[in-house]
């Protein structure tokens, strides 16, 4: 449906979404918002986007000092996947709440939620508490990011969207690549890691008034009761797929660490997660207690040969930005020894390129327009950057490779952040716009959870193994060696020196280089999906050219 909204405070010009590819929205059309009232609300909008950004990896840098207050090293790796979890298992529901009902309040119910979250975590009394907030927090933000890209989906003109939506990247990108950065920063304050999680409480609370007093209210229906509404939801659909997210991620973060691989609690849980997906696929194919046009996923855009190849690449770019965010400043603790407020400060070249590469994408696709020609370059960066940092992350390398090396594997996540909402807009029917949002959610979210899943297991596994071997015999239990890999109890290292330490060191980032295999790959991923596209001009008729 189209969406058709009017402002609270008076009747003014009916708002829909943007047109498809063929460009049927007028480019001399002109917005019905402007001056101070848009500054506010783009203001508002882009710090709830900072936020979401900035807690999806300020948990980070904080764990060292969670588990000295809250103990439970073994639950460590939950504090950061919480929070695409709650994301994830929600993003499909919001995306179907934002089509029903008034977007404003849908989007204030969600920052809401995301800050009952933070305010869990910051006051947590147990390490179950905090994940627990993590999760809550995570499903609010995912509905903050959400509904941001639809509101400027529906109040700007074609030739303005595609900046005002990349500003969108900018903000959760420039959150996401800080937030190791200032959860460090609290972990060694007199604040404690406490207050990285309550900072969104106060930055909430001023953007708060913004969004309640000048954001305007847009009604998808109207004169549909609320109950026939709520009818046209796929509950049961948005439940397996949640079933589906849960179990894939406690089967492949359980196993291999808590859980032994041929343990009967890693077997049933793979065995849910298959059954889950089944179920899932069955109930959306045969659209079982929903129908076609309402079931949970967008089903039909998977025959749309650019909206699967989006779906692709988006999930491609977030792999490499969460890999190098997570695990660039573990290489740095372990190499140079340092604390983690400074390794998660090298991570700013790293930083200031992708933030900057994200924000001129937006004009870069509007200069090109073809998009096909931004996927292919940054599919280029991330393996020309990917292959050799997956080789160099050794001891021995100097620190400015490592940084080289990381710009160009950010110049291609930048370019890749969020092109795909824009385009996806672009290239759908008016209809399948809010599906196509969606869509790219899922794969951006979706892709954070499985690249930081795999990731995880890929690194824990090899660097326990391999740390293990090295100090077999020098009466470290299996505790203090996982404590170690987590980078939790430095204390391990601490005790080593000369030949052992080194050799302690080597076995952890060769664990690294087996981890960061995941960047060349996605990149090569991204460049097929890339060449697979079709040659088609936006911002104007589309004209293809080729494929």
């Amino acid at each position: 449906m189209n969406y058709r909204g009017r402002h609270a405070e008076e009747v003014e010009a009916e708002q829909e979404l943007p047109q498809g590819g063929s460009s049927t929205v007028s480019e001399d059309k002109s917005r019905t918002i402007r001056g101070f009232r848009w500054l506010i609300i783009c203001i508002s909008l882009y710090v709830t986007c900072f936020l979401y950004g900035l807690d999806t990896t300020i948990a980070a840098d904080v764990q060292g000092s969670v588990t000295e207050a809250l103990g439970h090293v073994e639950q460590l790796s939950w504090i950061g996947a919480g929070f695409p979890l709650g994301s994830v298992c929600v993003i499909l529901l919001l995306g179907a709440l934002y089509n029903t009902f008034n977007m404003k309040w849908v989007l204030i119910s969600t920052v809401v939620l995301f800050e009952a979250g933070s305010a869990l975590c910051g006051g947590a009394p147990t390490m179950s508490a905090l994940i627990v907030g993590r999760v809550i927090a995570g499903a609010g933000g995912s509905g903050i990011y959400l509904g941001s890209l639809q509101y400027y989906a529906v109040m700007t003109v074609e030739k303005e969207r595609g900046f005002y939506m990349s500003l969108i990247g900018v903000f959760w990108g420039l959150g996401a690549v800080l937030g190791p950065v200032i959860g460090g920063a609290f972990s060694v304050s007199t604040a404690t890691w406490r207050w990285a999680f309550y900072i969104n409480l106060v930055i909430g609370a001023i953007s708060a008034p913004a969004l309640l007093f000048y954001l305007p209210s847009i009604y998808p229906m109207q004169g549909v009761s609320i109950r026939d509404r709520l009818a046209l939801i796929d509950f049961v659909g948005f439940v397996l797929g949640a079933g589906v997210w849960v179990s894939f991620l406690l089967a492949f973060t359980m196993a291999g660490g808590q859980w032994p691989w041929n343990d009967g609690r890693t077997i049933t849980t793979f065995v849910v997660f298959g059954v889950a997906l089944v179920l899932y696929v069955l109930q959306q194919y045969f659209t079982i207690l929903t129908n076609p046009a309402r079931r949970a996923f967008p089903g039909h855009l998977l025959r749309d040969r650019t909206q699967v190849l989006l779906y692709v690449v988006t999930a491609a770019g977030t792999t490499t930005l969460f890999v190098v965010i997570y695990y660039i400043p573990i290489y740095f603790q372990f190499v140079n020894n340092d604390k983690a407020l400074m390794a998660a400060v090298r991570l700013l070249p790293f930083v200031v390129i992708a933030v900057t590469v994200n924000l001129v994408s937006g004009s870069l696709l509007h200069l090109i327009k073809v998009y096909k020609v931004i996927y292919i370059i940054a599919g280029v960066f991330l393996v020309v950057g990917g292959g050799p940092l997956m080789v160099y992350l050794d001891p021995s390398s100097p620190t400015g490779t490592i940084y080289g090396l990381t710009i160009l594997v950010a110049v291609g996540s930048g370019l890749s952040m969020v092109t795909g909402y824009t385009v996806a807009t672009l290239t759908t029917k008016p209809e399948d716009a809010g599906a196509g949002l969606s869509m790219q959610n899922v794969s951006q979210i979706g892709g954070q959870v499985i690249a930081l899943a795999v990731a995880g297991q890929i690194y824990q596994s090899t660097a326990m193994r391999n740390l293990s071997a090295v100090l077999a015999g020098n009466g470290f239990s299996d505790q203090e060696v996982r404590g170690a890999v987590a980078g939790a109890q430095s204390t391990l290292f601490e005790k080593l020196d000369g030949e052992l330490r080194n050799k302690a060191i080597a076995a952890v980032t060769d664990a690294m280089k087996m981890t960061f295999v995941l960047v060349p790959v996605a990149g090569g991923v991204m460049l097929i999906a890339a060449l697979c596209m079709k040659r088609e001009k936006l911002f104007g008729k589309a004209v293809t050219v080729g494929g």
